[in-house]
């Protein structure tokens, strides 16, 4: 798994509050506020799937977000952008995708990011995680 997901994994998190007690995100575990319709995942009356542990919701939430960002999911490609990612996530206004900008500028220490960078960049080897290789 890439650094970069797991950052962006972070930053969909911080702006869901999946980290901050007495939201629902934290609630249901689930700081990605995935959802599902299939009857046999654990959700609530919005169909907002319900996990059993923060870290098991941060990990469904990086592998949608590998999933998405690759192709492996209908809706989008490599050759799409962070904004269409993110509006999958309904974050879709400028201040919901400057903040999300903002917080990877931040916890990338990459000052070129932008609303338009194109998923593929987030599935590649950042020089941090080539040097521990």
């Amino acid at each position: 798994m890439s650094r970069r997901v797991e950052v962006l994994a972070l930053a969909i998190s911080d702006m869901n509050g999946g980290l901050t007690p007495g939201t629902k995100a934290f609630r249901l575990a689930n700081p990605g506020m995935l959802r599902t319709y299939r009857p046999e995942k654990k959700q609530d009356s919005d169909h907002v799937r319900i996990f059993s542990s923060l870290m098991g919701g941060l990990k469904a939430l990086t592998a949608d977000i590998q999933s998405k960002s690759s192709g492996q999911n209908h809706r989008l490609s490599p050759d799409n952008t962070l904004r269409d990612l993110l509006a999958l996530f309904d974050m879709k206004t400028e201040p919901a995708v400057h903040k999300i900008v903002s917080f990877l500028r931040r916890g990338l220490e990459n000052d070129i990011l932008t609303g338009n960078t194109p998923l593929s960049w987030f599935l590649e080897k950042d020089s941090v995680e080539d040097e521990e290789k």
